[in-house]
């Protein structure tokens, strides 16, 4: 049986009107509460966040001479992914309701940020169906380039609203939000010609069924690994969807280069170095990155070419 000893001596009125009261939240994970110290309901689901807080701001410096020839906002998805760290720790710490709204909230915003940046023209609505550009100043000069974007935002303003009057339903909103998001990489990279992409998009996929299978098995047999003394799967989660989410950021930042700019000679690299492995950060670069980055006449314009 769950330990409760804090959330019970919580009045349960007062728990209904304020979000941020610990205990608010209906979700509770199988990990038992307060075990590990009496501040922190559910410790390791709320510490396996550490990914969250060192892999995003790495990749937005190894991403650095990417953002400068493309300049279509990827460095918000990792922005978003801090987020959802910071809402998965305040949530886990606390079950409050308010936890839960912003870690599953930012989870939704970085699908619809997703599908805003690299979903093809090809696959929206024909109303929507607009040249996508890559100028640092596009959103300036070509407003009706972004319809489709401003949809993406309109409609994520929506989901959330529903999703702070009806929590309940968000997982399995995000759930089902995200599976266009794998068909797409699916389609599209067992198309592609770079081997190391396939590569990556097997590996990125193959993290992410994994996942969603420790994620349903945590959630649906929670007293069989309760008896087995191993309810941690929840933590095991954080770590292989937040891997798994960054291989995708890397492949779909690629696949849309390729798929607008088919000549682009972007390369694959991957940190510390190739020698780890699957347990290294990969990240593209362009080919002439270095002459490009030297060259003297670079400006808003000529970083936009790929």
């Amino acid at each position: 049986m769950k330990i409760r000893l804090h959330i019970a001596a919580i009045n349960s009125n007062n728990i209904n009107n304020n979000p941020f009261q610990p205990g608010s939240s209906d979700v509770d994970w199988c990990e038992p509460n307060y075990v590990v110290t009496e501040y922190i309901a559910e410790f390791w689901n709320t510490v396996s966040n550490i990914f969250f807080f060192l892999v995003p701001p790495l990749m937005i410096i190894l991403f650095a001479s990417y953002s400068k020839r493309v300049a279509n906002g990827i460095t918000i998805l990792w922005i978003l992914l801090i987020v959802i760290g910071i809402g998965s720790v305040y949530f886990h710490a606390t079950l409050s309701l308010a936890g839960q709204l912003v870690d599953e909230i930012g989870i939704l915003w970085v699908l619809m940020a997703g599908y805003a940046l690299f979903l093809p023209s090809i696959y929206s609505p024909p109303s929507l169906r607009v040249q996508r550009v890559f100028y640092t100043w596009s959103l300036k000069n070509r407003p009706l380039q972004h319809r489709f974007t401003i949809s993406c935002i309109i409609l994520t303003l929506i989901v959330t609203c529903f999703g702070a009057v009806y929590p309940y339903a968000n997982s399995f909103v995000l759930m089902i939000l995200g599976l266009p998001a794998i068909a797409f990489i699916v389609i599209h990279v067992s198309k592609c010609d770079n081997r190391r992409i396939k590569n990556l998009g097997i590996h990125c996929v193959g993290m992410w069924a994994i996942a969603v299978t420790i994620w349903i098995c945590d959630r649906m047999f929670c007293s069989f690994w309760i008896s087995i003394s191993f309810p941690y799967l929840h933590a095991i989660w954080h770590v292989i969807i937040l891997f798994s989410s960054n291989e995708a950021i890397v492949i779909c930042a690629y696949l849309v280069i390729k798929y607008h700019y088919p000549q682009a000679n972007l390369v694959v690299y991957a940190w510390p170095n190739e020698e780890w492995g699957w347990f290294t950060l990969p990240y593209l670069k362009f080919h002439d990155d270095t002459n490009y980055l030297a060259s003297p006449t670079n400006n808003f314009v000529t970083k936009s070419i790929v």
